[in-house]
């Protein structure tokens, strides 16, 4: 196994992360300091990250969390703001999935796996997201079809959305959102080029899974059939 997997494996942090704080030598195979992320551990090796033995993570576990608004999607801030580690027991090394950012609120995957957590993120499974505008007019035909081929956001980047539906409510229009990728604050820079203004943006599903009424700021464990929809979600 790749010394980064086996890291990442651990809960150390996602692969990602972890091929970083490899080559900063922080991590010994035998009391040796490996920096190469792809150097190859077998089974009786002994793993220290910083100094501290390591070893897989055989339980793992997946959260849903309701993210409020005003939390940045981070377990640290260096400028002391809010975060969704301040909703966690402090002893808990969490990888959230994905981002959402500071001002969307809604469901949000948190997991013990950072290499599960960098699998269930990777472009290449594109797993639905279901997301709740709230906006100042119905969006036209023209509109809809428009958004559906792609809405160019900047930084040679476009924005594709399928339009579920729409409804008033009173003053202000919902409109439900699936998007597959989940570019830096998409949504909100396409709903700029359209001209429509975005009064609040809430994430209420992801893949199968549905954040129902699970209070805001509150976080429950998936069950095992949820689970498995995460399992399917990846390899299908």
């Amino acid at each position: 196994m790749r010394l980064n997997k086996y890291l990442a494996l651990s809960g150390v942090a996602s692969r990602r992360m972890a091929d970083n704080l490899i080559k900063a030598a922080t991590t010994t195979v035998n009391d040796i300091v490996i920096t190469d992320p792809a150097f190859h551990v077998k089974k009786d090796d002994v793993i220290r990250y910083d100094g501290m033995n390591i070893k897989i993570n055989q339980n793992y576990f997946v959260i849903m969390f309701n993210k409020p608004l005003g939390v940045i999607t981070s377990m640290h801030d260096p400028k002391n703001r809010p975060v969704i580690a301040d909703y966690f027991p402090k002893k808990m090394r969490l990888f959230p999935v994905g981002r959402l950012d500071k001002n969307t609120t809604g469901l949000l995957l948190v997991t013990n796996n950072g290499d599960l957590a960098n699998k269930l993120m990777h472009p290449k499974n594109l797993i639905p997201k279901i997301y709740e505008a709230e906006t100042d007019s119905l969006l036209d035909a023209k509109i809809i079809s428009k958004i559906k081929k792609g809405v160019f956001i900047g930084y040679n980047q476009w924005a594709k959305a399928i339009v579920v539906n729409q409804k008033k409510i009173k003053s202000r229009i919902l409109v439900t959102l699936q998007l597959h990728h989940g570019k830096n604050r998409e949504i909100r820079r396409l709903f700029n080029k359209i001209n429509r203004k975005l009064f609040s943006l809430k994430r209420v599903r992801y893949g199968d899974l549905e954040l129902g009424n699970l209070p805001l700021g509150m976080f429950r464990e998936l069950n095992k059939i949820e689970l498995n929809k995460v399992q399917k979600s990846i390899y299908g």
